[in-house]
C-alpha cells in the first residue's frame, strides 16, 4: 500500500470508486517561509527550529527557507499575507505563542491571530499554516513546542505547509 493510500484511509476516505488526491511530504526544490512572531520568544523558537527540522526532512535546502519576524501573533497575519503574495514562495508556516494572563488580552489576540490566518490560508494562491500556540501555562507551552518531532506544533504547521504545497502542486498540474 502506497504512503498515500494508507494516509487517504486512515482518514477513512478512500473509497476504490474514487479518484482520490493527496499531497506529499516533498519540499525539494520548493521555497518556504516561516513567519514568526517575537512576543514569547523562548516558545516561538522551539517552534521554529521544529518547522526548520520538518522543512530538512522533507526535503527543504536551508537556502530555500526564509523566516520573517514580526512583534506578535497580531502581526503574524499581515506579514504573512505580504509574504504569501510575493510570489516566491510554495507555502507559508506562521508560528507564534499565546500564553494566558490575568486579563482577557489573551482571548482577543487568539481568536484575532487564528482568524486572520485562518482567512489568509483560504484567499492565497499558497498553503498557510497555523502554529500559533494558545496555551494556559507556561508548562503547556513548553509541552507543545518540544524537543521531539511529534511534541512540536511548529514541526506540525511545516509538515502540514509541506504536504499541502505538493497538493496545490498537483492542483495547478506542476510536477
Amino acid at each position: 500500500m502506497s504512503e498515500t493510500a494508507s494516509k487517504a484511509s486512515s482518514y477513512g476516505a478512500a473509497q476504490q470508486d474514487l479518484e482520490v488526491h493527496e499531497g506529499a511530504l516533498r519540499a525539494k526544490g520548493r521555497r518556504f517561509a516561516i513567519c514568526a512572531a517575537r512576543f514569547n520568544d523562548g516558545i516561538v523558537a522551539r517552534l521554529m527550529t521544529g518547522a526548520r527540522n520538518a522543512l530538512r526532512e522533507a526535503g527543504a535546502a536551508d537556502a530555500d527557507v526564509e523566516v520573517y519576524r514580526c512583534p506578535g501573533a497580531m502581526e503574524l497575519a499581515g506579514l504573512a499575507r505580504r509574504v504569501a503574495a510575493t510570489g516566491r514562495f510554495a507555502g507559508v508556516v506562521c508560528l507564534g505563542a499565546v500564553i494566558r494572563g490575568g486579563t482577557p488580552h489573551f482571548d482577543l489576540v487568539a481568536a484575532e491571530a487564528a482568524r486572520g490566518i485562518g482567512a489568509l490560508a483560504a484567499e492565497a494562491r499558497v498553503p498557510v499554516a497555523f502554529g500559533v500556540l494558545a496555551c494556559d501555562t507556561l508548562e503547556q507551552a513548553l509541552e507543545r513546542s518540544g524537543e521531539k518531532k511529534e511534541d512540536n506544533r511548529g514541526h506540525d504547521a511545516a509538515m502540514v505547509v509541506v504536504e499541502m504545497a505538493d497538493l496545490y502542486g498537483q492542483i495547478e498540474g506542476a510536477r
